[in-house]
């Protein structure tokens, strides 16, 4: 792959004169996001492709040699993160970058884990997505400002999800599911004891005493959606 730096941070003009054999895919379901980002990248990228399903992109990628890849991680039909993680290992010469809506710092911190470290919002300012992907084709690191602020923030009560196990965040997201104590031991293969320790486990280091107050607490960082709580 082609590392060098694909266009310069300059004027639109000036990276029309740059443009770069690059193979970008973009991976959204929402069409006018196809269609601006497309208007936007064609006078800096010669080979666009689109496409608005998991299998489309897998099949994609089977057959073409791809640069980068633009996709949502929330609206694309992914199963789970793990999903992206996946593609990064399996074609490791191929850049993710997500550009989402919204995002908390769990989510950001599960991305990264997964090996998807450059993050946008589509509220940021347009230059953001060349800045991502010029980090992106050296191999960098990069988040908006809008994504470091989401990181950075101190104000008000912190909800603090890292402070949780993978095992401990998965615990939470079968309760928020409706799941039985028993029913995550059936699913998880594990003793109807050892659901128990995770439980005081999560309770204690999160300081709430109740379920209701471990899904408020969830939510608010990010590590469950409203929609995924089963009351």
């Amino acid at each position: 792959m082609n590392n060098a730096v694909f266009f310069n941070r300059g004027t639109q003009s000036t990276m029309n004169k740059h443009k770069r054999n690059i193979s970008l895919v973009i991976a959204d379901t929402q069409f006018l996001t196809n269609e601006a980002l497309h208007a936007i990248l064609s006078p800096v990228c010669n080979n666009i492709h689109t496409v608005t399903t998991k299998a489309g992109l897998l099949q994609y990628l089977q057959t073409q040699p791809v640069n980068l890849i633009i996709t949502d991680y929330v609206l694309f039909d992914y199963g789970s993160l793990d999903d992206l993680g996946d593609i990064r290992k399996e074609y490791p010469d191929t850049r993710i970058i997500v550009l989402c809506n919204a995002i908390t710092p769990i989510k950001i911190k599960e991305l990264n884990d997964a090996g998807v470290n450059n993050i946008v919002l589509k509220t940021d300012e347009g230059d953001e997505i060349f800045h991502v992907i010029d980090a992106a084709m050296k191999g960098k690191k990069y988040y908006s400002g809008n994504v470091l602020d989401i990181l950075l923030k101190k104000d008000g009560p912190i909800e603090d999800a890292t402070l949780l196990t993978a095992t401990e965040i998965e615990v939470v997201r079968q309760i928020a599911a409706g799941l039985s104590t028993k029913e995550i031991a059936v699913k998880k293969h594990i003793s109807f004891h050892t659901v128990m320790t995770h439980r005081k486990n999560i309770f204690r280091k999160l300081g709430v005493s109740s379920s209701p107050e471990l899904m408020m607490y969830s939510i608010k960082a990010g590590l469950i959606d409203n929609i995924e709580y089963h009351i």
